[in-house]
């Protein structure tokens, strides 16, 4: 996920909850080095974040909270990923807490066919992101 951060020029990684430890070894080697170039923030609630989120809000920085979810409200080519957005990426097994999809302003689904009934966190975040830029590049 850091390295498609690094790629698609995200502006962190915020890691909450019991996710996979971005410093383990295997994952600072996958990163390729993007891990020292993308921050990278562990904190232990989705609360400390949202919080933060109202704050931005409050100051006047718009900023969208979208989640990732096989069964999203809108397609994630139809959501407006031209601003300030907040990616939310569920982990492989359990997807996203109640507490993150209360949180979210919107659900978007990353249509896939074949077999397969999801992508795993890091290529969900990937598609999500590559879309982000995709838009952005179209919009100026």
């Amino acid at each position: 996920m850091v390295r498609s951060l690094d790629a698609f020029g995200g502006a962190g990684l915020i890691v909450t909850g019991h996710a996979a430890d971005p410093y383990d070894p295997k994952a600072v080697r996958a990163s390729t080095g993007s891990l020292l170039a993308v921050p990278v923030v562990r904190v232990r609630s989705h609360r400390e974040v949202l919080d933060w989120v109202r704050r931005e809000r409050t100051a006047g920085r718009p900023l969208m909270v979208v989640g990732t979810d096989e069964k999203g409200a809108a397609d994630i080519a139809e959501v407006d990923l031209t601003g300030p957005v907040l990616l939310v990426i569920g982990n492989e097994t359990a997807g996203l807490s109640a507490g993150w999809r209360e949180g979210c302003d919107m659900m978007a689904r990353i249509p896939i066919g074949g077999a397969a009934s999801s992508l795993n966190a890091a290529s969900a975040a990937t598609v999500a992101l590559y879309e982000a830029v995709r838009q952005r590049a179209r919009r100026s």
